[in-house]
């Protein structure tokens, strides 16, 4: 074994690939009865999740999906039409519009991790804590972030206020 990708084959990037697509395809088995239970997208029920961890304007959820603006525009209008978001005005800047999960969004986004966390709690029986450390290091190191990219409001520390 190195110290580096430099020595992995064709075969390797391959497997690697294939772990990734049969890991997102979980993940997707397992959110999209949910989006599905509330008239959604499965991207429309991430995009819930990544309003509730901050990415709380139009532009940003954009930017960090890397689709068109109108897509963001389109399933912002659906997941406000379905009560699970809302907009609101910028206290600072009237013009600026910002995103906020609804009760009934949160609880729509509560039962898809839940889902997803039973789901991997019992897959990841077998698995170290050092090794899903691991995992999701290198995971991170490969997509070229090697902090997550969105806050994770589950591990806010600070006081609310």
């Amino acid at each position: 074994m190195t110290d580096s990708m430099g020595a992995a084959g064709e075969n390797d990037i391959i497997e690697l690939l294939g772990a990734v697509t049969d890991i997102r395809r979980v993940i997707a088995n397992m959110t999209l009865p949910v989006a599905r239970r509330n008239g959604i997208s499965e991207r429309a029920l991430g995009i819930l999740f990544l309003v509730f961890a901050g990415l709380d304007r139009p532009k940003l959820l954009a930017e960090y999906l890397a689709v068109l603006p109108s897509t963001i525009t389109s399933d912002v209008e659906k997941l406000v039409v379905a009560g699970l978001l809302r907009r609101t005005a910028s206290p600072a800047d009237r013009r600026v519009i910002r995103l906020e999960v609804t009760p009934r969004g949160l609880a729509a986004q509560q039962e898809s991790l839940r889902g997803l966390q039973s789901f991997f709690r019992a897959k990841a029986s077998g698995v170290s804590l050092e090794e899903l450390h691991a995992c999701i290091a290198t995971l991170r190191k490969l997509g070229g972030e090697p902090e997550p990219s969105v806050p994770d409001p589950m591990r806010r520390t600070e006081a609310p206020g």
